[in-house]
């Protein structure tokens, strides 16, 4: 092999792997497996039997509470008619879908909010939009691109509130954040 012949060859070889390795991070992690928490958990229950829910367009006190540790196939209506309780933290698109979740949890913890779309997750309670405590999102991972952790209190009735998801039908996830 002439040395230019193999020259080119070493760039095309570096070029392929760069190209296949464009999602990799500067720690050598790529798409799922790039996330600093620990989302096996989360992963897992991906493979469980879905829980179908229709999430509401406005707050209803009669309304089921949304599932914790089990895959949640949601139902979003379009964005235009739903009344968000609170302004999302980023404006939605005009086009995207959103919906209000009831939730009560057990126990004083930090919980996690997880999804496979790109959407906006709110906490409202009693005294308003609960600040999240932490927050992860992986583009590169179809099967969840975000996490969001709250930290919430037992036998208080919250609302999460989605907004901006580009598609009707996401998965949700509401996990003990260990």
């Amino acid at each position: 092999m002439k040395p230019l012949s193999g020259l080119f060859l070493l760039l095309v070889i570096g070029a392929v792997t760069a190209a296949e390795d464009h999602s990799m991070h500067h720690d050598g992690k790529s798409g799922c497996d790039a996330y600093s928490w620990n989302m096996g958990r989360e992963f897992s229950l991906l493979l469980a039997t879905p829980f179908a829910m229709e999430a509401l367009a406005v707050p209803d006190t009669e309304a089921k509470y949304v599932p914790l540790d089990r895959r949640v196939e949601l139902k979003l209506k379009p964005a235009a008619k739903v009344k968000l309780l609170a302004p999302p933290g980023r404006e939605p698109g005009a086009n995207g879908f959103a919906g209000l979740l009831q939730v009560r949890l057990p126990r004083t913890s930090t919980y996690r909010v997880s999804s496979d779309q790109r959407l906006w997750i709110d906490v409202i309670g009693p005294g308003g939009v609960v600040k999240s405590s932490k927050f992860e999102m992986q583009a590169d991972c179809e099967k969840l691109r975000k996490s969001v952790a709250f930290r919430l209190e037992p036998e208080v009735d919250y609302w999460i509130q989605l907004s901006g998801s580009p598609t009707q039908t996401p998965i949700l996830l509401i996990t003990l954040d260990r």
